[in-house]
């Protein structure tokens, strides 16, 4: 059984102008990547076996530099599963905007934005990516670089919330480290790494 740990990318243009992004991409702030370097701490002592990361630049752009700060020689294997929600027609939207024109969008998981995918897909995608990797990479130690979407998907799945609730009400900041365990496709531990 793999563990994987799962830190969230570098802060962007749209998290700092509080916009939506899903599956566009935003270029990282100027300061974006100060964050890494409490992710680098908490991930120095682990021997990481692998490491996947979104496909999305901000993500791949944070593996690249905690890889480079562990000192490690790892392909970072990019994987779209784990990309964030897709937000379709809203994307790029300012936040408030987004959501008064789009109710529920980040809180129901049924929702589904116009050219976009409901939480509740995403979180199915996102848990069906890590069972197969866990799957694949026996007792490996698995460094995923992704979005704060996807940790509120695997962290909703663990402990048994709606994953629109758990959207709403839980934050992860991107200098946050998980813990997390797959087992028989269902997440069966996820905590924060300190």
């Amino acid at each position: 059984m793999a563990t994987f740990y799962v830190c969230r990318h570098g802060e962007t243009e749209n998290n700092k102008a509080r916009r939506l992004s899903g599956w566009i991409d935003s270029p990282l702030t100027a300061n974006g990547l100060e964050p890494t370097e409490k992710v680098i701490a908490k991930l120095r002592p682990i021997k990481i076996d692998a490491v996947y990361s979104s496909d999305m630049g901000r993500a791949f752009i944070t593996a690249y530099v905690v890889v480079r700060g562990l000192g490690l020689d790892k392909e970072i294997i990019r994987l779209p599963a784990l990309r964030e929600v897709n937000y379709g027609d809203a994307s790029n939207m300012p936040k408030p905007e987004a959501y008064e024109k789009f109710p529920g969008i980040d809180s129901d998981t049924n929702y589904t934005p116009p050219n976009g995918e409901s939480l509740a897909k995403m979180q199915t995608r996102v848990i069906a990516a890590v069972s197969q990797l866990n799957d694949e990479l026996g007792d490996a130690n698995v460094l995923l670089v992704a979005h704060s979407g996807v940790m509120a998907a695997l962290h909703a799945s663990c402990n048994g919330n709606d994953f629109g609730s758990h959207n709403v009400s839980e934050a992860y900041d991107h200098d946050f480290v998980a813990r997390c365990i797959v087992q028989n496709g269902k997440v069966i531990s996820f905590e924060a790494v300190s």
